[in-house]
């Protein structure tokens, strides 16, 4: 995968000048792997899957974890995105999934991403984790009249077939619950949603694992992993880890060379955020824009925002192929400029904060969760850019599936299983760049 973006993207070492590494306490207290030692079970990767994953295994059934991050706790995905609790975590319409999995399934799809919902605000509980918890509800917006009709048909089937609360809002309904601006054609919102500070609800969950007698490693890039009579040796920053089992969970970091049958089964997608300086009650009024919840515009290339609680504004696209300083610096202008043509009476804000991070898309266009056949190798990933709500409850359920050595758990068969590997792996980025170029194409018409 290394081939597939510039070398920026993967430097493990260097921190992410995003703005929630400026409202979080120093995160050097964990430490780095500086010895061989044995575990039962080691996690490879510090995020809501590995972490979740990895305090269950300890604290609900008393297992012996290592947990090994290439970077600093906080570093990838899970600390760097947009904080928003979304469904579903599948890039294909409800349609679609009716027609390939049918309808009983993709119900039960959709209930265990609703458990999803329940399974964080539960961790947020019971851990006592401060993440600036905001809204009780997610929009999605039609970016033009025609998308309206699509908006109102979704809503009534997540009301019918799935039992989510849902409302539906005309553009002249929705600017006066608090949503000025362009691009704004009418919008659903949909029960439960909210958003939060990413990377707080990470440190947080980290430290419950920490407490709960996880052995955590940062900066221990996993560069290689054997099997030897039916055991694991994992080998990071030139020292050993014997193993029984290996959790992957790295979703859209996952290099190829790590595990060969994992191979070629992911697209590192890079997702873009933006931060404005902090809007003045003036401004905020002048786009009617008080609502705290998370909106989406439903654009081919679509485009997220929400507003802070120190009133900053946040905005987030897809699109940048590249993943250089450079690129990662042009792209922000870009999406500045969009931004402020949706809010024109912000074109004088600054933007404060700028950077990016990488989701996993698959050729299934959902998460998958399980266990490798004759191998203790077990994943989860794919969560196909809305892992903020589905990676730590799909964590639990990846415990589960370890401790009781089945394949069978509780979840849609949606979940379980690869998906295929993409053909001829090394144009991936090629594929992009067409997909890209389709939806621009698209959303201009």
């Amino acid at each position: 995968m290394s081939s597939l973006y510039h070398k920026d993207i993967y430097k493990f070492e260097k921190p992410i000048n995003s703005y929630w590494e400026s409202t979080v306490k120093p995160k050097d207290k964990f430490k780095t792997l500086d010895t061989d030692m044995s575990a039962n079970i080691v996690v490879i990767g510090g995020g809501y899957t590995g972490l979740s994953c990895a305090l269950s295994l300890v604290e609900k059934h008393n297992e012996d974890v290592v947990l090994l991050e290439a970077g600093h706790i906080g570093w990838g995905s899970s600390g760097r995105n947009a904080g928003f609790c979304c469904i579903p975590p599948a890039k294909m319409s409800v349609k679609k999934m009716f027609k390939k999995y049918g309808r009983k399934e993709t119900q039960s799809f959709f209930q265990n991403t609703l458990n999803s919902y329940k399974y964080k605000k539960n961790i947020i509980k019971e851990y006592n984790i401060d993440c600036d918890l905001t809204g009780d509800s997610n929009f999605e917006v039609a970016p033009h009249p025609s998308y309206f009709e699509s908006i109102k048909e979704e809503a009534e089937t997540y009301k019918t077939a799935f039992g989510i609360e849902t409302e539906v809002f005309t553009k002249e309904e929705f600017n006066e619950i608090g949503h000025g601006g362009n691009e704004q054609f009418g919008a659903m919102s949909y029960k439960p949603g909210f958003a939060i500070n990413p990377l707080k609800f990470l440190i947080g969950l980290a430290n419950a694992a920490n407490q709960a007698g996880v052995k955590i490693f940062q900066k221990s890039k996993v560069t290689k992993i054997e099997k030897i009579n039916g055991k694991y040796k994992i080998i990071s920053n030139d020292h050993i880890i014997n193993a029984n089992k290996v959790v992957m969970a790295t979703n859209g970091f996952y290099k190829d060379d790590i595990f060969p049958k994992l191979n070629n089964l992911i697209l590192p997608v890079i997702s873009n955020i933006i931060i404005t300086r902090p809007l003045t009650d003036e401004e905020i009024d002048s786009h009617n824009f008080i609502t705290r919840n998370p909106v989406l515009n439903i654009r081919n290339l679509l485009f997220y925002y929400r507003l802070l609680k120190d009133k900053r504004f946040l905005f987030g696209a897809r699109g940048d192929l590249i993943g250089s300083e450079a690129s990662s610096l042009e792209k922000s202008k870009q999406m500045e400029k969009q931004m402020k043509n949706v809010f024109p009476n912000w074109s004088d804000v600054n933007i404060d904060f700028h950077w990016r991070g990488l989701v996993a898309v698959t050729t299934k266009f959902s998460p998958s969760i399980g266990k490798l056949d004759d191998d203790e190798i077990y994943y989860s990933f794919g969560y196909q850019a809305n892992g903020v709500n589905t990676a730590p409850w799909s964590g639990n359920q990846l415990a589960k599936l370890i401790v009781s050595n089945s394949k069978d758990l509780n979840i849609s068969k949606i979940y379980k299983g690869l998906p295929s590997k993409f053909p001829f792996p090394k144009l991936r980025l090629f594929y992009l760049k067409l997909a890209l170029a389709y939806y621009k194409y698209k959303d201009k018409y």
